[in-house]
């Protein structure tokens, strides 16, 4: 599938629609096809969507994300917590996992 992919890109196509979703694939080329190797990943996409919804939702009505960079930042950590819930993980604790294994309110008690 990764070859037929490639070899559509290769090809020069007249109409701007076309060029624009061969644009779209060009930018993807490395992420399109990963739910085939990773069981954990949905093809459509919809488990994720549906995970960010309610964050993008609370963002627009707030308006407290203004820069690209604070989305950004605000979505992975929303994904990665949702991710962890759906695998039956304990969010704080992979947290703190990731942050070195730092006991994170015993830090904030004596700041």
């Amino acid at each position: 599938a990764s070859l037929h992919l490639e070899g559509l890109l290769r090809e020069d196509y007249q109409a701007k629609e076309v060029q624009d979703l061969v644009g779209k694939i060009r930018n993807g080329l490395g992420s399109w096809l990963t739910f085939v190797t990773e069981p954990d990943v949905d093809s459509t996409n919809n488990r994720a969507e549906r995970a960010l919804r309610e964050q993008v939702m609370l963002r627009k009505m707030f308006r407290s994300l203004r820069s690209a960079e604070g989305v950004r930042i605000h979505e992975t950590i929303t994904t990665m917590l949702a991710t962890w819930e759906r695998r039956g993980l304990d969010p704080p604790e992979q947290l703190r996992s990731m942050l070195g294994g730092r006991d994170l309110e015993a830090r904030s008690e004596t700041s």
